[in-house]
C-alpha cells in the first residue's frame, strides 16, 4: 500500500500535489539554512545587549559630561551660551583580577642540587544567577579626554577666551594646545 501511495503521488496527472510537497520540503530546508540568520540564539542576543548596553552607559557619560561642563562654562561672564564637545583617546579599560600559583621544586643528584620555579598566572572568574561566567573586574580606567571643543557666544572676547581655556584645564586636564575656543554664530 505504502508503494502505491507514492506511485500515485508522481504519477503525471498528481503532478500539481507533487510539486506542492516538493517546495514545501524546500521551504522547510530553507528555514533550517537561514534560521540562525533570522532566530539567533538567546546567548548571542544576551552577549550583543550587554555589549550595547556598556556602550550606552559610556556614551551616555561622556554626552553627560559634555552638558555638565556647558553648564559650568555658560556661568563664567562673559561667556553667555555654552556648548561642549569633547573626545576620547580610547574607550574604557578594565583591569580584571588574577589568581597566580607558584611551584617551587628542589631535586639533589649526585652532589648538585636544582631547583625550579614555575608560576601560573589564570584569571579570577565570577558567576552570575543565570549561569554566565565573566571575568571579575577589580577597576575600570576612564578613557583620557584628547580634545576640547568650546564654542561660546562670548567667543570673540580674549578675555572670555581666557577664562574659558582655564577653566576647560582644570575640569579635564587637558593642554592648552589641545583646547578650541570659537564665538557662536
Amino acid at each position: 500500500m505504502q508503494k502505491d501511495f507514492w506511485r500515485d503521488l508522481f504519477r503525471p496527472e498528481n503532478k500539481k500535489t507533487g510539486n506542492n510537497i516538493l517546495l514545501a520540503l524546500l521551504i522547510g530546508v530553507l528555514l533550517l539554512v537561514l534560521g540562525k540568520t533570522f532566530f539567533p540564539s538567546e546567548e548571542k542576543t544576551a552577549e550583543v545587549s550587554q555589549k550595547e548596553e556598556i556602550s550606552q552607559v559610556h556614551g551616555s557619560n561622556d554626552r553627560e559630561m559634555e552638558v555638565r561642563m556647558a553648564e559650568i562654562l555658560s556661568k563664567i561672564q562673559g561667556a553667555g551660551e555654552v556648548e561642549v564637545m569633547l573626545t576620547f583617546s580610547a574607550s574604557t579599560e578594565s583591569i580584571v583580577a588574577h589568581e597566580e600559583k607558584t611551584e617551587e621544586t628542589r631535586s639533589q643528584e649526585g652532589g648538585k642540587t636544582s631547583e625550579n620555579l614555575r608560576k601560573e598566572t589564570t584569571v579570577v572568574m565570577t558567576e552570575d544567577g543565570k549561569g554566565n561566567t565573566s571575568p571579575l573586574v577589580l577597576t575600570q580606567n576612564s578613557p583620557q579626554v584628547e580634545g576640547v571643543v568650546i564654542v561660546a557666544q562670548g567667543g570673540d572676547n580674549a578675555v572670555v577666551c581666557k577664562a574659558l581655556n582655564n577653566a576647560a584645564q582644570a575640569l579635564l586636564d587637558v593642554p592648552a594646545h589641545k583646547i578650541a575656543i570659537l564665538k557662536m554664530k
